[in-house]
């Protein structure tokens, strides 16, 4: 009950998120009424963890009320048992992350969840099928769509890693599963800004340590037995994409190049557009492209930019001037300590000396990105 809760709430969470427009000043005040079948513990203390959860990862404040939800009739059915739940984003880290762990023999259901982008399921749907190619066993894969209703009022979602969260952790416990394992390389996990203009709750928060600190927290409040841990949180993405080429191969790079790693999908709206390719040129293809140059490998993704011509491309790179600059002067500045914590606190054990460590050899790979 505990489980599917969390779901109702982050579910609400993630519709408020979507249909609440952000003023100039970025901050809003959301207070959200989530209907749930023991409102207790979200009127308590589980509650006021939920509303820091959110307030981490969206900047914005909220205030949760939680009402008894209508009986509905229905239950849940306990899926077959599994030892841990794997989010399947579509992304490259989360493929490579399924490819890793290909062979260890472990029970696993990959999850993943989409709204209304096809891109996004059309990835999902590519990485699924190729991982079932590959799999000694059959592939446990389940994809589930939650999405508002009517185009969305707000462009962001930085609520959606919490309804992942939820939607994995669900999961697990439905199939007695104590852990959900979330496949990100840590350069973009920790995501220290590139430049001061980039720090706080403006930079994104999604897989952040700091995250899965808070949602562990509020697992732990609400007495579900499950945990959320991201095992690659010291390793770049060029470090996790070739941990994947040894295990399979040049195989992997059909797949790769199928993944969207893409943070500003909106290819559609350039004439001659294709809003199913990752755009190359947000610091999210940047980073994507700089992991293609750790190893004896091409990167054999086709980018927006090398597909639109003309004054299409030239807007396009007018668009993403800023994400250009910012990628430039950080690999000219180097990253320390003081930017990584300008994102955010960071759990007690943390090393701080490895993740500068780590932020150093992520810019590396940014820095044999060839910019237009």
């Amino acid at each position: 009950m505990a489980a599917a809760d969390l779901v109702r709430v982050a579910t609400s969470a993630y519709l408020a998120d979507r249909r609440t427009p952000r003023p100039t000043t970025f901050v809003r005040t959301i207070d959200l009424t989530a209907h749930t079948v023991d409102p207790e513990p979200w009127n308590g203390a589980p509650g006021e963890l939920l509303e820091d959860l959110l307030h981490w990862l969206t900047g914005d404040v909220w205030h949760l009320c939680a009402v008894p939800a209508a009986p509905t009739g229905r239950t849940q059915a306990p899926l077959p048992p599994a030892d841990d739940v794997m989010l399947l984003s579509g992304g490259l880290d989360s493929l490579c992350g399924a490819v890793d762990h290909l062979h260890d023999g472990t029970a696993r259901i990959h999850l993943s969840h989409y709204d209304g982008s096809t891109a996004i399921r059309r990835a999902q749907n590519a990485a699924s099928s190729w991982l079932r190619s590959q799999a000694p066993r059959p592939l446990r894969h389940h994809s589930i769509k939650i999405r508002q209703v009517g185009p969305p009022t707000e462009p962001s979602s930085r609520s959606r890693s919490l309804l992942f969260a939820a939607l994995a952790a669900a999961t697990a416990a439905t199939a007695s599963s104590p852990q959900v394992t979330v496949p990100e390389n840590g350069f973009t996990s920790i995501n220290p800004p590139l430049t001061t203009a980039r720090g706080g709750t403006l930079t994104t928060r999604s897989t952040h340590p700091g995250t899965f600190n808070r949602l562990n927290a509020l697992l732990t409040a609400l007495g579900i037995p499950v945990s959320v841990a991201n095992p690659y949180l010291h390793s770049t993405k060029g470090e996790l994409m070739q941990r994947a080429h040894d295990r399979t191969g040049s195989a992997l790079l059909t797949a790769a190049a199928a993944t969207m790693s893409c943070g500003k999908l909106n290819g559609g709206r350039y004439p001659g557009g294709n809003a199913n390719l990752n755009c190359g040129l947000c610091v999210a293809c940047l980073v994507r492209r700089g992991s293609f140059t750790t190893g004896p490998y091409i990167d054999p993704t086709v980018y927006l930019v090398d597909h639109l011509a003309g004054p299409a491309r030239e807007k396009l790179l007018r668009n993403r001037r800023r994400d250009l600059t910012d990628v430039q002067q950080a690999v000219l500045s180097g990253i320390d300590e003081i930017d990584i914590l300008a994102v955010g606190d960071l759990p007690p054990d943390t090393d701080y000396d490895a993740n500068v460590d780590l932020c150093q050899r992520g810019l590396q790979e940014l820095s044999r990105v060839l910019l237009p």
